[in-house]
């Protein structure tokens, strides 16, 4: 009965490194796969500690660890392009505050 229990961490962690990954798609869906990365790691550890050496077990701590790194660094490019954007707004809409002024 544990086996199965340890498989069954085993391929959870696999499913959820691929989930992860497909998640990096969906821009701020980026989130979702840091948080079904550490999921991933956490059950991989879990069945590694309990005896688990199929492939499987390996193949969903590191799909699980890609999820968790991509979707990180996914997640930190989106916020430094929001943050420029609102950079790049706020000189727009002064120029263009300044240009309609110029008109009066």
């Amino acid at each position: 009965m544990e086996s199965n229990a340890n498989h069954g961490k085993a391929v959870a962690s696999l499913v959820l490194g691929i989930v992860g990954i497909l998640f990096w798609f969906s821009g701020m869906g980026s989130i979702i796969s840091i948080v079904v990365g550490i999921i991933g790691i956490v059950l991989a550890s879990q069945a590694k500690k309990a005896g688990n050496t199929e492939g499987i077990r390996t193949a969903g701590f590191v799909l699980s660890i890609i999820s968790l790194v991509g979707g990180s660094v996914i997640f930190i490019v989106l916020i430094l392009v929001v943050g420029s954007l609102s950079i790049v707004g706020a000189s727009y809409g002064s120029f263009l505050g300044s240009f309609l002024n110029a008109l009066e």
